[in-house]
């Protein structure tokens, strides 16, 4: 769908709190251009490694690259973790040592800052558009998804 319109996608994935009652995971796909999309490896990985502090358990291995495993193959089972999808292809996955300590927005921010978009969008909390808004847009999606929605298929 995005590849249509000269875009690249990045997927983001945070997950926390895993084998807990308090598990929570939010995915988020980014379309990008070519230009960007070229740069950001070379961004997520910077952003991860300095991600924790210098003490962590894993700073030997604060930037996984999934090539090889894959994200489950990469990481043990129930761990937290932040993880960037380049496209359809592979990604890296970082271990959050202390989740109290860890930005779960750090994804968005090395967005924020690929995009060079104003510094206070980094921080900014994102507020629920108004029901109709939010309809409308949906409509919209499903509009420009419909070509490509896999799903008919299984009907």
């Amino acid at each position: 769908m995005f590849m249509e319109a000269g875009k690249q996608v990045l997927f983001l994935e945070t997950a926390t709190g895993l084998g807990t009652h308090r598990t929570h995971a939010i995915m988020e796909c980014i379309p990008v251009d070519q230009e960007v999309f070229a740069k950001a490896p070379m961004y997520f990985k910077k952003a991860l490694q300095e991600a924790e502090s210098e003490w962590s358990q894993h700073a030997s291995k604060a930037v996984i690259d999934t090539a090889a495993k894959g994200l489950r193959g990469s990481i043990p089972p129930n761990f937290p973790y932040l993880y960037i999808q380049f496209g359809y292809a592979n990604g890296f996955v970082h271990v959050i040592d202390d989740e109290a300590k860890f930005d779960k927005d750090l994804g968005r921010q090395v967005v924020v800052g690929l995009l060079k978009l104003p510094a206070e969008l980094m921080h900014k909390k994102q507020r629920a558009d108004a029901p109709q808004v939010q309809a409308s847009m949906a409509a919209a999606f499903r509009k420009q998804f419909a070509p490509f929605d896999w799903t008919k298929a299984l009907v």
